[in-house]
């Protein structure tokens, strides 16, 4: 199995789209683009479906060649590909700390070392992005059992999960008190990966419906590109709360995955040839490695061309360059061993 077209393009645009939000913090940012920056955050939503289509697509394709999911290996390449970029960047955090005054917390490392962060209420600003990685973790924990054992009957688990999540969203806002105990902050975002989870099993399962003409029709991709910055601004701005608050998440996250749906079957379309385009499948490969490392390139008390914008956008791609080619590189090729597409091992 090659590697899924367009998905390395949308990485890229999500990478991209986080840079410019957290660009907003740096000096040097122009100010008059604050707001939008802010709604990019976004980003991390088009990762959460691109993660849940891909992940949800590898496994069923392993199970059709093996008969079934090896969930020991699927742990395996999850810590191959995860962990040592993630504890890396932890340890410069710590070991930075002799530098600059960073507010890392005993709770804070504790939230880090069990990718709980997400529930972490006092999470700083170093280690805290680590709360969407929280959340893909955990979606890991329960969703190769849930292809196994509720295999015939996804279709019916994943809207109720999604219904959940509406509730959940409504319950963090309404009720915050309630929220560890209502799951809120996994299920406030874990939609998205459903979403995308359910895009998988359709592209397994019925690949030929991705041919239709609705995924061609240049109409139908600008309404699904005009509900996504709509319900961006929105749930941004709590505008229609009543729809944004509990749905806006699944609607921006539904057009997320239409987008995705109509790029990735060969064409020769211009946005196609953009988002397979050598240097955009680039950064969509190193976008995890950025992810990881840009956090620390924004905001602090030693200031330097490194914090000051757009300088430290180019010292990001430097970094999670040689991050990935001197440290994580090595790693995906002892992942390739529990692989069942080699040719997916940086995912």
């Amino acid at each position: 199995m090659k590697r899924i077209p367009s998905l390395d393009g949308f990485r890229a645009i999500s990478i991209l789209l986080i840079l410019f939000c957290h660009s907003r913090l740096s000096a040097g940012f122009p100010g008059a683009f604050a707001d939008v920056a802010r709604q990019a955050e976004v980003g991390v939503t088009i990762f959460f479906v691109i993660s849940g289509f891909l992940i949800t697509n590898l496994l069923l394709v392993e199970e059709s060649k093996n008969g079934s999911i090896s969930i020991g290996s699927f742990y395996l390449r999850r810590v191959f590909r995860i962990l040592p970029v993630y504890f890396l960047y932890t340890v410069f955090i710590l070991l930075w700390r002799n530098m600059e005054d960073v507010s890392v917390s005993p709770s804070n490392l504790l939230h880090v070392s069990t990718f709980t962060v997400n529930f972490d209420k006092n999470k700083d600003w170093f280690l805290g992005h680590f709360w969407s990685l929280s959340v893909e973790e955990q979606f890991y924990l329960f969703w190769p059992a849930m292809l196994i054992f509720f295999r015939k009957h996804l279709k019916i688990v994943i809207p109720v999960l999604l219904a959940y999540s509406c509730i959940a969203r409504v319950i963090a806002y309404k009720f915050p008190g309630y929220e560890f105990i209502s799951l809120s902050p996994f299920f406030t975002y874990s939609d998205a990966i459903f979403i995308g989870a359910f895009g998988g099993i359709m592209f397994f399962e019925k690949p030929d419906l991705f041919k239709h003409k609705i995924f061609s029709s240049t109409l139908a991709k600008l309404a699904a590109l005009s509900l996504f910055l709509m319900f961006v601004y929105f749930t941004e701005h709590g505008m229609l709360a009543i729809i944004s608050l509990p749905f806006g998440n699944i609607i921006i996250s539904m057009s997320v995955l239409f987008l995705i749906s109509s790029y990735i079957l060969p064409s020769d379309k211009t946005v196609y040839k953009i988002l397979n385009h050598k240097v955009v499948v680039h950064i969509g490969v190193l976008s995890y490695s950025i992810y990881i490392w840009q956090q620390f390139f924004f905001v602090g008390e030693i200031r330097g061309f490194w914090r000051t914008f757009p300088y430290n956008i180019f010292v990001i791609y430097l970094v999670s360059l040689a991050s990935y080619y001197l440290w994580e590189r090595p790693f995906l090729k002892m992942k390739k061993h529990f692989s069942v597409n080699k040719s997916q091992a940086n995912t």
